[in-house]
């Protein structure tokens, strides 16, 4: 086994731990996490697709926390 799979195994199981996390903002705390590492594996293998998915999954989150900032600066 290489690096770079024991970097997607990592990545794998961080985000699967995510997904038991009841707090959204922790889950997406991980989840963010793993998505970064999807991303530096995505890159080592230079795997297009997977890159894609997991730049719009961060940016999807990046969107939820600063709206989730915004909604806590209103209060």
């Amino acid at each position: 086994m290489t690096l770079i799979d024991i970097l997607g195994w990592v990545a794998t199981s961080v985000v699967v731990i995510s997904f038991t996390v009841k707090d959204m903002k922790r889950l997406r705390i991980i989840n963010s996490t793993g998505t970064l590492l999807w991303l530096t594996y995505g890159g080592l293998r230079l795997d297009y697709p997977l890159l894609s998915v997991n730049a719009l999954i961060l940016i999807a989150h990046l969107v939820w926390f600063d709206a989730e900032r915004r909604k806590g600066s209103r209060r």
